[in-house]
């Protein structure tokens, strides 16, 4: 895989070597303990977006995802800013 995002990767390697190290260890550890196939996750989506579509799962508001969020004072900080 390439490297999209070249900021992050410029700060993991600007890192002291220990903490490169610790780094390193957490990926290799997420992946060897990533038990979930690729066809397992999409089966799984493919179930909660049925149960969305049928109405069984009445999933969430705006406000119930985006609500604390919303509320942060950091959010607005950067929120009124126009590009």
């Amino acid at each position: 895989m390439i490297v999209k995002d070249v900021t992050f990767a410029v700060e993991a390697l600007s890192l002291p070597a220990s903490e490169r190290a610790a780094l390193a260890r957490l990926l290799v550890d997420n992946l060897e303990s990533d038990s979930h196939s690729d066809q397992a996750v999409r089966k799984d989506l493919q179930l909660r977006f049925h149960n969305l579509r049928s109405g069984e799962d009445p999933g969430m508001t705006f406000d119930q995802v985006f609500g604390e969020t919303l509320s942060r004072p950091s959010f607005h900080r950067f929120s009124n800013r126009t590009c």
